[in-house]
């Protein structure tokens, strides 16, 4: 872009929901709070189309449609839908639906943004969100968060895909309607990218782009609160972590209560599961009589940094092969913790070229214990892992710089869209 290049200001719609919101108490930034951050920064209005509905602890953030100001520059749009108990369910098809359809509503009577940069899943929401767009020649930028509605083929046996494709017909062609016709897609992986490109039937163009995840290192007050008396026994273990929700279907913890039992004559390494989810009840009883095992719950913000701080290796574990992007990497090299992951794709491909870590077979149970043996066994290995860790985060995954880029990104667009005179060329 020209040197010193600046927007002026814009009006952004950012459509994404099943991300904690600015408005919890030491709310955990994610993917859409970070990128809303860094446009009121760089001084735009921004406008954040979401639900009411908590996606992690499955309750109500309000018990009706809200407008929210969050500051001068952001401002939160909450629709309520029906809610839902697992993630992948039809419940949580049917809370989508209900929402895409009361956007669909809403926003005929809002102010028009001048650039609208919409997530999926939920795809009938993007839709919605490319629709309107496309109608009122606005720019609109897809960012491509999983593959759905294709993950509903993978929850079922084989025996049964034709008929679900069959059933979900038109959940395919709202997805592919959505990627043909945004203006671009964007995504936290090359994988994504391309699956997205996939759907739109074309090549890569310069409005479409890769930008990671990241994780923005927390910078708040000295911990001082719970975690203190259940961490004080633990001080000089070789604690290894998961911190996360506790999904099932990609992030299931479960193979570090299996490890826990066949490393407990090693006293000095000891595991801890830090979140909840559908599986916490099961983790809870399957490590009942180890001692050599911590579920801590629930944590916000504070809490993550504090349990983070104290360890040594970052889990990521699958119970099968999966390429997807998981926040909780980005977590963990940020504190320069060695991951130790069953992930296919860009991290096994991160684990391997830049050596921050290990990679085992989903649910190889043997495997994932002698990765966690060898990182405590070999300081040597160890030390040379988490500075590859650190060193990593600092070149690639700081949210600082990923948002900054991506906000640059969203002006070139709404600009070299508004003025066409300009041309392409000049990016």
């Amino acid at each position: 872009g020209r040197a010193g290049w600046t927007m002026s200001r814009l009006k952004v719609w950012l459509v994404t929901i099943g991300e904690m919101l600015p408005v919890e108490k030491s709310c955990r930034r994610m993917r859409t709070s970070m990128l809303a951050d860094r446009l009121a920064a760089r001084g735009h209005d921004v406008v954040w189309w979401t639900s009411a509905f908590d996606h992690f602890r499955k309750d109500w953030l309000f018990g009706k449609d809200a407008e929210v100001p969050v500051n001068d520059r952001l401002k939160l749009r909450a629709l309520k839908g029906t809610g839902y108990r697992k993630n992948v369910s039809f419940g949580r098809i049917i809370d989508h639906r209900v929402i895409a359809w009361k956007f669909r509503k809403r926003i005929r009577e809002a102010e028009r943004p001048d650039v609208i940069i919409a997530s999926t899943p939920p795809h009938d929401l993007a839709f919605e969100a490319v629709a309107f767009a496309k109608e009122n020649s606005i720019p609109v930028l897809v960012d491509v968060r999983d593959q759905w509605p294709d993950i509903f083929l993978d929850a079922v046996p084989n025996a049964l895909r034709a008929a679900v494709r069959l059933s979900m017909h038109k959940d395919f062609r709202i997805i592919e309607a959505a990627m043909r016709r945004a203006n671009g897609l964007l995504a936290p992986t090359e994988a994504f990218l391309q699956w997205g490109l996939g759907y739109a039937k074309r090549e890569r163009g310069w409005r479409d782009r890769v930008f990671p995840i990241g994780y923005m290192r927390h910078k708040g007050t000295p911990y001082a609160g719970r975690l203190l008396d259940l961490f004080e026994p633990m001080k000089d273990k070789f604690i290894v972590s998961f911190v996360g929700a506790i999904a099932g279907r990609y992030h299931n913890p479960m193979i570090m209560i299996d490890a826990a039992r066949s490393l407990s004559a090693l006293k000095d390494i000891h595991f801890v599961v830090a979140g909840d989810g559908e599986l916490f009840g099961a983790l809870k009883e399957a490590s009942r009589d180890l001692d050599n095992v911590t579920l801590t719950g629930w944590l916000d913000q504070d809490e993550i940094s504090f349990v983070l701080g104290r360890s040594k290796v970052g889990i990521c574990p699958s119970a099968k092969p999966v390429d997807l992007p998981t926040n909780k990497t980005f977590s963990y090299l940020s504190e320069g913790l060695p991951v130790v992951s069953s992930f296919d794709g860009d991290l096994k491909s991160l684990i391997e070229k830049r050596g921050i870590g290990l990679h085992y077979r989903p649910g190889d149970i043997e495997a994932f214990a002698d990765c966690i043996k060898r990182l405590y066994d070999y300081p040597g290995l160890y030390a040379e892992m988490s500075l590859n860790a650190s060193r990593t985060f600092d070149a690639l995954f700081d949210a600082d710089k990923i948002y900054d880029e991506y906000a640059r990104h969203i002006e070139k667009v709404a600009h070299g869209m508004s003025r066409p005179k300009w041309g392409k060329d000049l990016f």
